[in-house]
């Protein structure tokens, strides 16, 4: 009863804020945005852009794709 369960949103997003790597996001709209996740919340997210800064609910988004080196890392290592 007393375990926490993973949110693997959070976890995603938080590697991608604490990377600092650009991220291309793709919204339901078909619209795609790169820029840097910089915070985010239940609901939404906080995305740099080059001189401004968006936020994006998640509900409006279909794809994130961010280039994690460390998972890329592990994984052709076979380490986990």
């Amino acid at each position: 009863m007393g375990e926490k369960q993973v949110n693997i949103q959070d976890t995603y997003l938080n590697d991608l804020r604490r990377s600092k790597q650009p991220a291309r996001i793709m919204l339901s709209n078909g619209k795609e945005i790169r820029g840097v996740v910089t915070g985010f919340d239940q609901f939404t997210f906080t995305l740099q852009l080059k001189d401004t800064e968006v936020l994006i609910y998640k509900s409006a988004v279909a794809i994130i794709d961010g280039h994690r080196q460390e998972s890329a890392t592990s994984n052709a290592t076979g380490d986990e």
